[in-house]
């Protein structure tokens, strides 16, 4: 792994070999040799701008060449990249302290907030995740995650550093990307749950050639992840955020089957200790802190529980403020989603509490049923869960409200529940 800087990545490679593909979007190739030039020449353009060390610069993150041109030009002229979506930041905020990126948490449980990463935290993450996956120079991965979030943005992080290539779609589309998966150039991939059910749904493989599917952003059922297996489809489990520029464990490549379940063990460089119960996360590539927020002081506190299992892989139970505690009992949503979907008949469910009078909180399921029946589902739900963790409230919907990044907006399907109750 090399030990240079993100914005001198694009241009080693250049100078080792030019034409070597950088990023493949829309049937053209943009070169590393291209977007070396072009990067510079944006970098020129901002600092004639007056732009230069410590500047927030907000891009447009839309899912194109040009975006990695402007990520990889804006750090050349010290400036600070604030990839922007449909949710902006404040760009007019200030940072005391060296920054590389601003880049905005997912929002899947509440707003955005922006999080500041080094050249040291970006380095460091990209160092840890290729001693665990090993992609190289001469490996392509296919990027349909957006770039105005950590999944989407590390991909060009790792793919930039080792010389490999990026194969980046516009956005998610379920016949081009097993046309992807399937045309032999892509080796590596990166994917939420939701992503890989309508994969599998519309094409159960077989699929060859695949080096590694990073399968992460949300929970997901051990069936579904099984499934994947048998199609081929080289699945990783992983737990990430972006305060720790995405990874923070992946289960091991060749071990799959025996890690279901799990995220698998720390990457290296990586201190990942429970307290209470909590998640907590430390070392290089962690985050200093948020833009507008005093500096983290000691480990990450992600608030997520979990534990680890007797091989050291860290189970993930859910979020800390999403317990319900329904007649006295904790209730963990995750838990009560992967028994949900792993019924063959449903897609992906959020589970959330909602107040009672009796039990102080009751469980509530909304849930993907493109096909089956709702009682059938809850019947095969009550097989699998204690008693107490089986919703008392379900609703049906053809499919669950989305954030940009793919995965569930919680949020949104919450009112959804509350709007039905």
């Amino acid at each position: 792994m090399t030990v240079t800087l993100p914005h001198e990545w694009a241009k080693i490679h250049a100078e080792r070999n030019s034409d070597a593909p950088a990023v493949v979007s829309d049937g053209s190739t943009l070169s590393y040799g291209e977007l070396d030039r072009r990067a510079d020449a944006h970098a020129g353009q901002l600092s004639d701008a007056g732009i230069g060390e410590g500047d927030l610069v907000a891009i447009d993150a839309v899912s194109v060449p040009e975006t990695i041109v402007a990520l990889v030009g804006t750090h050349r002229c010290g400036a600070v990249a604030v990839p922007r979506g449909p949710t902006s930041l404040d760009t007019a905020a200030s940072i005391d302290r060296s920054a590389y990126a601003v880049v905005p948490t997912s929002g899947s449980s509440g707003s955005p907030r922006g999080v500041i990463l080094t050249d040291r935290n970006v380095v460091a993450a990209v160092d840890a995740s290729q001693r665990r996956l090993g992609n190289g120079p001469h490996d392509r991965w296919l990027l349909t995650l957006p770039l105005f979030h950590v999944g989407g943005l590390s991909i060009v992080w790792r793919s930039l550093a080792a010389g490999g290539s990026i194969e980046l779609h516009r956005r998610f589309e379920t016949d081009a990307v097993i046309s992807a998966l399937r045309g032999g150039a892509v080796t590596f991939a990166s994917f939420v749950p939701t992503m890989l059910y309508r994969i599998l749904e519309r094409d159960s493989g077989p699929y060859a050639g695949l080096a590694a599917i990073l399968l992460g952003g949300a929970s997901a059922s051990s069936g579904l992840v099984e499934r994947a297996l048998l199609a081929g489809l080289p699945v990783l489990q992983t737990y990430g955020m972006t305060e720790a520029g995405s990874q923070v464990a992946t289960v091991e490549r060749g071990t799959a089957l025996r890690a279901l379940g799990t995220a698998g063990p720390p990457l290296n460089g990586f201190v990942v200790s429970i307290e209470n119960g909590e998640i907590l996360v430390d070392g290089p590539a962690v985050s200093p802190g948020y833009v507008g927020e005093a500096p983290r002081v000691g480990a990450h506190r992600t608030g997520d529980l979990g534990h680890f299992d007797t091989e050291g892989r860290l189970i993930v139970n859910g979020r800390k403020d999403g317990v319900i505690v329904t007649g006295g009992e904790n209730v963990f949503p995750s838990t009560v989603e992967a028994a949900i979907e792993s019924i063959p008949t449903t897609g992906q469910a959020v589970v959330f509490g909602a107040a009672d009078d009796e039990w102080g909180q009751i469980v509530v399921a909304v849930v993907e049923i493109p096909s089956g029946d709702l009682p059938e589902i809850v019947e095969g739900v009550r097989s699998l869960i204690a008693r107490h963790e089986v919703p008392r409230r379900w609703i049906a919907v053809d499919a669950l409200p989305s954030l940009a990044n793919g995965k569930p907006d919680r949020l949104a399907a919450q009112a959804l529940g509350e709007a039905a109750s």
